[in-house]
């Protein structure tokens, strides 16, 4: 099962324009507990401001937020993917380009924001989702018990003796149980 970008992704964009000063980005920030905002002119996307940004370009030069605008602190150009592509994909390019955030377009709307949390918060799903699609058929595609070994999936102690009961591998202890 593969999920998509638009799976995922965060739906609600907040956003800003250039001109608006960064105590008010900040004070946006704080009120919808975000850590990023998009920047908008003229209903295109033209760039991000992050709390990041905040901090190494407004906070830790001294500058006071309340005479800075967005223009001067934002990341700019938007790197954007597409909601149908591959959720693995994202998290590539987001290597790639060394970026926590990915804009969702979508014929050239913004549609939505792929975070790496977004991310992270999908892959304990996943996980679960991997191991119960990988016991359903386990008994037809593992070799003789007696050449398993692994982890226990009741104890979690590795076992060079891994049995399969009722689906699940087993060390002999458990598999006695």
């Amino acid at each position: 099962m593969e999920l998509s970008v638009g799976d995922v992704m965060t739906r609600a964009v907040v956003y800003v324009k250039p001109t608006q000063n960064i105590k008010r980005v900040a004070e946006l920030m704080k009120s919808h507990d975000i850590d990023s905002l998009l920047v908008m002119e003229k209903k295109k996307g033209t760039g991000i401001v992050t709390d990041t940004d905040i901090i190494r370009k407004v906070v830790a030069e001294g500058k006071d937020p309340a005479h800075i605008h967005v223009a001067e602190v934002m990341t700019s150009p938007l790197i954007t993917i597409e909601p149908e592509e591959d959720i693995d994909d994202a998290a590539k390019k987001m290597s790639e380009q060394h970026v926590k955030r990915l804009v969702v377009i979508k014929h050239n709307n913004i549609v939505g924001i792929l975070s790496e949390d977004d991310i992270v918060n999908v892959e304990p799903a996943l996980s679960t989702l991997i191991r119960e699609h990988n016991m359903w058929n386990i008994e037809e595609i593992t070799p003789t018990p007696e050449s398993l070994s692994g982890v226990c999936e009741s104890c979690n102690n590795f076992s060079e003796d891994l049995k399969v009961v009722d689906g699940r591998l087993l060390c002999e202890e458990c598999s006695i149980r």
